[in-house]
């Protein structure tokens, strides 16, 4: 009688894996997407709730759904009353960390009434960032378990 190995323990830990496989880049983006809508809130309310700064703010997910940002919006300029046109990230840029004043260059006898030398950033950004450590701790633990019970032959 020749002797046989059972594999179906195998058969069913690969099938696993594979589902696994199928399934991680779905679930992996759903959960960056629930991130970058968190994320997002979280910088508009820092930067001022409804302004324009605020509205320019999009959530950005990497082409092969590898990270989330929130940045400006691409290709989107705002003119000012001269004509001269600014793109928004230029003035989310120069809101976030500040900018220089510039000098008038008035007349004879003129004085300035500005008395500082630089408008100070605003680090909307950065306090997000700094918020961000325990913030989506229930997405990243639901990845976990599904990385888990594929591995253990659960899917």
């Amino acid at each position: 009688m020749p002797d046989t190995v059972d594999t179906t323990g195998l058969d069913r830990l690969v099938e696993s894996w594979d589902a696994l496989v199928q399934r991680f880049p779905k679930e992996k983006r759903s959960a960056l997407a629930a991130m970058g809508a968190k994320l997002l809130q979280q910088a508009r309310s820092e930067i001022g709730g409804t302004g324009k700064v605020a509205g320019w703010q999009v959530s950005h997910m990497g082409d092969r759904g590898g990270y989330v940002a929130v940045r400006p919006k691409a290709n989107e300029y705002q003119t000012t009353k001269s004509g001269k046109r600014y793109a928004v990230g230029y003035i989310t840029n120069a809101f976030e960390g500040g900018h220089k004043i510039r000098k008038h260059q008035g007349g004879k006898g003129y004085r300035s009434r500005v008395k500082a030398a630089a408008v100070p950033g605003r680090w909307s950004y950065d306090a997000v960032r700094r918020q961000l450590a325990g913030m989506n701790q229930e997405d990243v633990d639901a990845l976990m378990t599904l990385i888990t019970d594929g591995l253990e032959g659960r899917l």
